[in-house]
């Protein structure tokens, strides 16, 4: 699919970073991956086995005790795609990197 093609987007964010990637319902966690591989540089500057991603639980509008809490499940797979966990547009997706 083509960039054109993508109508929606998500936000990345990492540290004091953030990357909107474009996105299709379709498209698998790796493209996600790699599209910030892109931003940053090309597969040199990061290695995408090195980066999990979470989907960002954090719920502002909850009004309970643990507001604006953020509960993060595992390390989302990279076969896993957007539709598979209701990543909407404008989503917010937490990056994390392993040192080497």
């Amino acid at each position: 699919m083509s960039t054109s093609e993508r109508k929606d987007h998500v936000r990345v964010k990492r540290r004091n970073q953030t990357f909107f990637i474009p996105t299709s319902p379709s498209d698998s966690f790796a493209y996600i991956k790699e599209e910030i591989c892109r931003a940053l540089g090309g597969d040199d500057a990061f290695d995408p086995k090195l980066m999990r991603l979470y989907i960002d639980n954090t719920d502002n509008d909850a009004g309970d005790a643990d507001e604006g809490k953020e509960t993060k499940k595992g390390p989302i797979p990279d076969a896993a795609l957007l539709s598979d966990h209701d990543v909407k547009n404008d989503d917010i997706i937490i990056l994390e990197v392993d040192e080497v």
